[in-house]
């Protein structure tokens, strides 16, 4: 079959498949898994690039592509991607990297970035009627600037890469100290977005076995109710984020990071809140790099308010913000004391659209920085994360109780 869109979306039912005696219903219930061996991704005539991509079974799927930066997105119902080696398959001069893993629960991803603009112009999935393999063919040939944005902008919104509708019931009620405060942790990055990456270490992993560590001393306590936004390596969007913790009633929101720089020796924890105006070029940096990590995987941040909903949404941030610096300040007070170091400016301002939520307090905590093997070394360390899940919870406990009374006052 061949299809000349922006998008395809393909259902392979068993009538397509064309089952013999010899393929056994249960195998199409197992993940496809890539053959390396057979897959390529190479450059050909006139600018084009031919992708082939085997895998044991055959599976829905969708292609299209999206602007700024360019790249080629290919979604498929679902893909075990053990042994995929990018490096072997990528042969081509005009994909300077590949992504890939999970993007939705059930869905994978695969990102092309592009170092040239090419759009697909022929697909086709075969299918072995003997084996009960797959192999899917696409021909992608060259675009101008102009012609790769309008075939980007046809793509049929399905809903995927937007925040999940949250249902309209009772308003949330600022705590007062007479219930369990919920504390939302998001480790971030995951699935198709593996985040910064040092000597073999993902930063998806490393905030996760963090956020783990710290739910559990939270729900220890007894003082507190821990939610986490992902307990799998699944993607989540940055607006996906702050509809889970508005979901799960949160009363505050983290975000866990641990970047690395591409120049610099940036080292040690620090505590971001929102703010219009970074602190500084790094903070402005590493704002831009979060949200850019959103399109790399294939999602369009875009801003979706009208007029009267930002104006109100300002009105909300104005209380949202002053909780979110006071909450800032007792995480940077909490952490140095417990860890006994904690570097110059620890408390930040950026424009990290996770922080946006108006209505939850909420602050992002740069471990430290993988790019240093001082900071990699305590991400690695037992002893370390304990000294920082301790601190977290006394910002935690001084936090709530200082928020309470305000919240008291006002209601005086």
């Amino acid at each position: 079959m061949m299809v000349r869109r922006a998008i395809w979306l393909v259902a392979v039912v068993v009538s397509m498949l064309g089952v013999s005696g010899t393929t056994k219903a249960q195998d199409l219930q197992a993940l496809a898994r890539v053959d390396t061996a057979a897959s390529k991704i190479e450059d050909g005539r006139n600018d084009t690039i031919s992708f082939s991509f085997a895998l044991s079974q055959p599976v829905p799927f969708r292609v299209f592509t999206l602007n700024d930066p360019p790249r080629v997105i290919l979604d498929f119902k679902e893909i075990d991607w053990t042994g995929f080696d990018k490096a072997a398959v990528n042969q081509s001069v005009g994909v300077k990297d590949l992504r890939f893993g999970i993007f939705r629960p059930g869905w994978s991803r695969l990102v092309m970035d592009l170092d040239r603009l090419v759009v697909p112009e022929q697909t086709e999935m075969r299918v072995d009627e003997t084996r009960g393999t797959a192999t899917l063919d696409i021909t992608m040939i060259a675009a101008s600037q102009e012609d790769f944005a309008k075939f980007s902008t046809q793509r049929e919104e399905d809903g995927w890469a937007l925040p999940k509708a949250a249902e309209t019931g009772k308003a949330k009620e600022r705590q007062l100290g007479n219930r369990p405060v919920v504390v939302v942790i998001d480790p971030g990055h995951g699935g198709v977005d593996g985040g910064a990456t040092r000597d073999g270490y993902l930063e998806k992993d490393l905030v996760m076995q963090f956020a783990l560590e710290l739910e559990e001393a939270l729900i220890r306590t007894g003082r507190y109710r821990a939610e986490l936004t992902r307990r799998d390596d699944v993607f989540l969007s940055l607006p996906d984020r702050i509809s889970v913790a508005r979901e799960r009633g949160a009363d505050v929101f983290l975000s866990i990071h641990a970047d690395a720089l591409s120049e610099g020796n940036a080292t040690g924890t620090k505590v971001y809140t929102l703010s219009d105006e970074a602190s500084s070029e790094m903070a402005a940096e590493l704002a831009a790099g979060h949200d850019r990590s959103d399109l790399l995987a294939g999602v369009d941040l875009k801003e979706q308010d009208d007029q009267i909903a930002g104006v109100l949404m300002d009105m909300a941030r104005l209380e949202t913000d002053a909780r979110s610096e006071m909450l800032a300040e007792f995480m940077v007070n909490g952490i140095a004391q417990s860890v006994g170091r904690i570097r110059k400016r620890p408390h930040l301002g950026a424009g990290f659209t996770v922080l946006k939520a108006p209505d939850i307090p909420s602050v992002l905590i740069e471990l430290g920085f993988m790019s240093n093997k001082s900071d990699l070394n305590n991400l690695l360390t037992q002893s370390w994360r304990d000294k920082v899940v301790l601190g977290v919870i006394d910002a935690l406990d001084n936090w709530t109780v200082e928020d309470a009374a305000q919240g008291r006052l006002l209601r005086q």
